[in-house]
């Protein structure tokens, strides 16, 4: 595993303009930026305090952006994931909302200043093609979307890669599989004939022990915009499974990454509360995230995300902030870069 000196110093060509290359891309194991190797950890950034989706549409959101970004530069994160940008109840939203776009501009800009990645994570326009009673399944009616949104960012040497969409309901027939299959083609090579710089995943999925004789998430993961094989992490049998989406990774020439794991903050920032397990997981948060990093760096994984960075407590949140510091502690501990000096607990007030 690279040491947090070696990582900076692979990724910081890639991070030293804010246009025009060189871009992150990948040797079939692990993210490079001029053909060395690093690593990403990085975490989700859902604005669940302020409003969620509508806290996108407010013209006040740099601070709050400001405020998540510095948590993570705190805890040594080189990648963040902004997402929901819509819901899918919301009437009269836009794929192409100034507000939105001018904060996900300042979002992007700011992570390079703080030396970070950024995915661009499509996944919400689901939520926006549901909020207008179309089917978000239709790859049709992504590609007005993704042309958008790909001449905006495909000169950002910033971005480390795309993800279409993730958590697709697991196929239980060949149809459906088809129907799955289609739409990721259609919308991989869309993004990748607008935007030949940057990665593309179809997306990170879960279940993926459903349905094992479709070998459903293989044939995706196996199209051949699809650069990486991405994977959520929020249960025994997920981790269970991750030698084998590993091993499958491996044998198809794609690095694999986490795009997501959590655990709400009921079962305990350090120890287990006990009571019933989290999805088969008698552990608490930091034992959890620890187990995540271990397995997934034992096995090659080339990149972390955890849901969320915030400052929100409460039973269900899956925020993690200086006032859950196991936690933290474990998400700094295997920080991609070394944490930012300071004192974390005054990023929570």
């Amino acid at each position: 595993m690279p040491t947090r000196e070696q990582d900076l110093t692979a990724a910081a060509p890639c991070l030293a303009a804010a246009s025009g290359g060189p871009y992150v891309a990948s040797d079939g194991a692990a993210f490079t930026c001029e053909g060395a190797p690093f690593r990403l950890t990085g975490y989700t950034f859902y604005p669940a305090l302020i409003g969620g989706a509508k806290a996108w549409r407010t013209t006040s959101f740099r601070t709050y952006i400001d405020h998540v970004l510095d948590m993570g530069q705190a805890a040594g994160q080189n990648l963040v994931r902004p997402t929901d940008q819509w819901d899918p109840h919301a009437p009269g939203q836009r794929y192409d909302d100034p507000v939105i776009w001018s904060n996900m501009d300042y979002l992007v800009d700011a992570a390079r200043s703080r030396g970070m990645f950024v995915v661009i994570d499509l996944s919400a326009y689901r939520w926006l093609l549901q909020s207008q009673g179309r089917n978000p399944w239709d790859a049709t009616a992504w590609i007005p979307f993704i042309d958008f949104v790909a001449a905006r960012y495909q000169n950002a040497t910033n971005v480390a890669f795309y993800s279409i969409s993730g958590e697709p309901s697991p196929p239980r027939d060949q149809s459906q599989l088809d129907t799955l299959l289609g739409f990721y083609q259609t919308t991989s090579q869309t993004l990748r004939a607008a935007d030949p710089n940057h990665l593309i995943t179809v997306g990170g999925f879960n279940h993926m022990e459903d349905s094992p004789r479709l070998k459903w998430w293989q044939a995706i993961d196996s199209l051949p915009a699809n650069d990486i094989v991405a994977f959520k992490t929020y249960s025994q049998h997920d981790i269970d499974l991750m030698p084998s989406i590993s091993a499958f990774a491996t044998s198809v020439n794609r690095v694999a990454f986490v795009e997501e794991f959590g655990m709400p903050q009921q079962y305990g920032d350090g120890s287990f509360t006990g009571g019933t397990a989290y999805n088969g997981l008698a552990a608490g948060r930091a034992a959890f995230f620890q187990t995540v990093y271990s397995m997934g760096t034992s096995l090659g994984v080339g990149g972390f995300v955890f849901w969320n960075m915030g400052c929100q407590v409460g039973p269900t949140s899956y925020e993690v902030s200086p006032k859950t510091p196991t936690a933290w502690s474990v998400i700094a501990s295997n920080g991609a870069i070394a944490p930012a000096m300071g004192s974390p607990q005054t990023l929570c007030g």
